[in-house]
């Protein structure tokens, strides 16, 4: 069963999909009583902090994901999640320094 699971797109999935559920997980702490999850992207859009959090998010939930699945040996999981984290990265560069 780890070697079916110790695939490249299996690790760019995991990737993207756990940034978005840290930031849900920080709604939930922080803002749940005070406003809706659409609410809480909407103020941070308005703050002009979507981009920063998102890239926090992606930072914080993918590092141990990486390390997770090196000392696991799963190390083809490893390489998605550091693919999705660079396509994470291009994307803050993107709305940072072009957009």
């Amino acid at each position: 069963m780890k070697q079916k699971l110790d695939n490249i797109v299996v690790g760019m999935l995991i990737g993207a999909v756990f940034p978005v559920i840290g930031m849900f997980c920080y709604y939930m702490f922080t803002y749940r009583y005070q406003t809706s999850f659409t609410g809480f992207l909407e103020y941070f859009s308005r703050m002009h902090v979507v981009v920063a959090a998102m890239s926090l998010s992606c930072y914080i939930t993918n590092l141990p994901l990486f390390f997770g699945f090196i000392w696991l040996n799963m190390n083809k999981m490893a390489r998605g999640v550091l693919f999705s984290t660079m396509g994470y990265t291009a994307w803050v560069i993107y709305e940072k320094f072009i957009a």
